[in-house]
């Protein structure tokens, strides 16, 4: 796929000005959820005092699962163009779809157990809870305080950004008409958007917002990872 066969590298810089513009609006969008500021080293305390094992099957499948997959996932680290014949590409295309199917049943499949909803539901969950009927994830800050109430709304806020950020994109469109269906409705998008070039500003945009995704779920990740072992390594 040609970036845009007529399009000069002045029209195609300023078409990836324009890119980084809204892709600046849409990350700021969602940093206004956050309003829970932590500062300092943190840790986490995990306690479990009732007869049941730490995690049932599900939830050590669903560890295992979401901490490989997260220590996968790729970003975009820039978009290499190329020219041929006065057309311009995107040399590592590949690369870019690459990226966004890897994030696909983090952000979209919601029946997955690794979706980012159901990630935060189990972290919510253990946070503060009754050690003597669940597994109970306490956080204590550097200063010997108790933060988990703090750190709990810390972690809401950060999915909340990431939905936001999420509402503001068109990965239904990606997912749904070009990378992994064919669903009608897109067809005649697809289409035009394929053959002007579009397509691939579409993919690039997506593609990059997806590593702001990966660190607002950094810290879901984290308390995960110490509960899985023994460990794959990433994909």
């Amino acid at each position: 796929m040609n970036i845009l066969q007529k399009e000069s590298p002045a029209d195609i810089q300023a078409k990836f000005d324009a890119i980084n513009k809204d892709i600046v609006r849409i990350i700021e969008k969602g940093h206004a959820e956050l309003t829970t500021i932590i500062s300092g080293n943190i840790s986490f305390r995990y306690v479990i005092s009732a007869p049941l094992d730490v995690l049932t099957d599900f939830e050590r499948a669903q560890s295992f699962c979401f901490v490989t997959k997260y220590e996968s996932l790729p970003t975009v680290d820039s978009v290499n163009i190329a020219e041929h014949k006065g057309r311009y590409f995107p040399n590592n295309i590949d690369d870019i779809k690459h990226v966004l199917n890897e994030y696909r049943p983090i952000i979209q499949n919601q029946g997955d157990s690794v979706h980012y909803q159901n990630i935060h539901a189990w972290c919510h969950k253990k946070l503060g809870a009754d050690p003597t009927r669940y597994l109970s994830i306490t956080v204590q800050h550097e200063n010997g305080k108790d933060i988990t109430t703090e750190f709990r709304a810390s972690l809401a806020e950060r999915v909340r950004a990431v939905r936001k950020i999420l509402a503001e994109c068109e990965f239904g469109y990606i997912y749904n008409g070009i990378l992994q269906h064919s669903d009608h409705q897109y067809t005649e998008r697809l289409w035009k958007e394929y053959i002007n070039g579009e397509l691939n500003y579409v993919l690039i945009k997506h593609a990059t917002i997806l590593g702001e995704i990966k660190d607002l779920l950094n810290w879901h990740y984290r308390l995960f990872n110490t509960l899985t072992f023994p460990k794959m390594g990433s994909l």
